[in-house]
């Protein structure tokens, strides 16, 4: 079976920083993928090249047919089929809880206002927001924003799920109700990558971890392999300094 995602000796500049120095990176079908490492590793630099938000100096990159690095990428194509959670939310403010979860599918998918409400409400049920389809994001604590962007995503009916750090900004008590929806996604036939530093997550959630440093792939594996004895030194010198 073709990976649904396939990268290939990625490489991305910002100035003289060499954020991705030759990545290559497969993700099949319904498979969840946590991609882990130090900060500065090129993680998100990874994920947001595979949203199409930064278009990586050489290498080949597909994602579900999708020519990455073509002149022209299907930009619509890729919204209806890839969703990413941001680490700050990013919703609009002016916007009620149910009116940010309906405005891409209303745009960009030309779903009717009607369904596209509907499969919202159902979406913001399962996050555990159904009684806050009035309010506004800053009426709303950090974890459940962040559980509103997931529903957003949701919403979208994605093929794949990209998350970037979606805990990381977060206080540490409003952490477990957002891994608890991530948690529940992981059961699903949904493919997933995810940036993130919360080891559980990696070890329970994932099909692969893959440890990133210095804008490479240094391993890769199941969670038993990548958190046990076998995996390379210096992933164990990294889990041994946060576990």
């Amino acid at each position: 079976m073709e990976p649904l995602i396939s990268a290939r000796d990625l490489k991305k500049n910002f100035g003289k920083v060499e954020a991705l120095k030759g990545v290559s990176l497969d993700v099949r079908e319904g498979e969840k993928v946590v991609v882990i490492g130090p900060s500065g590793s090129g993680k998100s630099v990874l994920i947001r090249s595979i949203n199409g938000l930064e278009r990586p100096d050489s290498g080949e990159l597909t994602v579900n047919g999708i020519d990455m690095m073509a002149k022209k990428v299907d930009t619509r194509k890729l919204a209806s089929e890839v969703a990413m959670v941001f680490q700050g939310y990013n919703l609009y403010p002016h916007k009620t809880v149910l009116e940010n979860v309906t405005f891409a599918p209303i745009k960009v998918l030309k779903v009717p206002k009607a369904e596209a409400e509907e499969a919202g409400r159902a979406y913001l049920e399962r996050v555990g927001l159904s009684s806050k389809l009035d309010k506004y994001p800053d009426q709303l604590s950090g974890g459940q924003q962040q559980r509103v962007a997931i529903a957003r995503a949701l919403n979208m009916h994605p093929k794949i799920m990209l998350l970037d750090e979606p805990t990381s900004a977060l206080d540490p008590e409003m952490v477990n109700e957002v891994l608890d929806v991530i948690k529940s996604l992981a059961e699903t036939n949904m493919t997933i990558v995810m940036v993130t530093h919360e080891m559980g997550l990696a070890r329970d959630a994932a099909d692969k971890v893959v440890f990133m440093e210095n804008g490479l792939v240094v391993d890769e594996g199941t969670p038993a392999y990548l958190f046990g004895p076998d995996s390379n030194e210096r992933v164990q010198a990294f889990l041994s300094k946060i576990l």
